[in-house]
This record gives structure tokens, C-alpha cells and sequence, in this order.
């Protein structure tokens, strides 16, 4: 047993505990498993699968990039921890890819938003996660986290 253990239990002070509820503070952790899905019928959660630029869009810098810090209301971390391709979908609308063991953030347009993720195969099947809503506060931010 440490001595900081001895002192902060001798104390009544839980340093671990303290320690977990500043990380759980600071972070939203979503931990979402791979659902199975088969068939050739459109999926309800997506309405837009094309990877290509709509005219006119006007997606929002995230705050970094913003001429006006505080742009954004909320961001989310995906962390893929699969070994698959993953598109990620906020509002039934492509957002991005997720490769296998990487991880990248994403800025939903508005508190609330839905995310999907589909990993797609070559058999014709494919492993989803979600819907899963995000609601975070100003600058706020989440994680999800896909598990296979």
C-alpha cells in the first residue's frame, strides 16, 4: 500500500475517487456494441450515403478554424475500436469515415443531434451502432465509443 494511499484513507480522503469524477467531468463516454444488420432494403437511420459535397453547403468551421471563437456547441469524439471501416451519420446525414482503430471528431449542427455508424461488408451485411443522441453544453464534449 502507497503512502498517499495510507495518508489520504487515514485522512478519509479517496484520492482515486477524486481522480475518476474530474475525468468523468470533463468527457461524456458512450459506449456503444456492433448490432447486425442483412438485406438489401434501406436503412431508416440514413438518408443521405453519398460522400459527395452538396451545393451550397455551409457546414460550420469548428471553433479552431472559427473567426468567431464559441462557434460550435458541442463536439464529439468517435473512437473506432474495431477492426472495420466505419461512416458515422449525424441526423441521418453523412458526416465521415472511421477507420479501423482510429478515432476522429466530428461537430454535430445543433445539441441533440442523432448519430448513427455503419460498418459495411462485401457479403452484403453490415454491423451498426445508434441511434445515439448527444446533447452537451457549450463547447462541451463527448465521446463515442464503437465497440465491435
Amino acid at each position: 500500500m502507497s503512502l498517499a494511499l495510507v495518508i489520504g484513507t487515514a485522512l478519509g480522503i479517496s484520492v482515486g475517487a477524486q481522480e475518476t469524477n474530474r475525468q468523468a467531468s470533463a468527457r461524456n463516454v458512450v459506449k456503444a456494441w456492433a448490432q447486425t444488420g442483412h438485406g438489401s432494403g434501406q436503412d431508416s437511420n440514413i438518408q443521405a450515403d453519398s460522400k459527395a459535397n452538396p451545393p451550397g453547403a455551409k457546414t460550420p468551421p469548428p471553433p479552431e478554424k472559427s473567426a468567431t471563437p464559441g462557434a460550435r456547441t458541442c463536439s464529439v469524439e468517435v473512437n473506432n475500436y474495431t477492426t472495420w471501416f466505419v461512416d458515422i451519420y449525424i441526423d441521418a446525414g453523412y458526416a465521415a469515415t472511421v477507420g479501423p482503430w482510429g478515432n476522429g471528431e466530428v461537430y454535430p449542427p445543433a445539441t441533440g443531434s442523432k448519430f448513427y455508424a455503419r460498418a459495411n461488408f462485401t457479403d452484403g451485411s453490415w454491423k451498426f451502432w445508434g441511434p445515439q443522441p448527444f446533447t452537451c453544453a457549450q463547447s462541451g464534449a463527448s465521446e463515442w465509443r464503437l465497440n465491435p
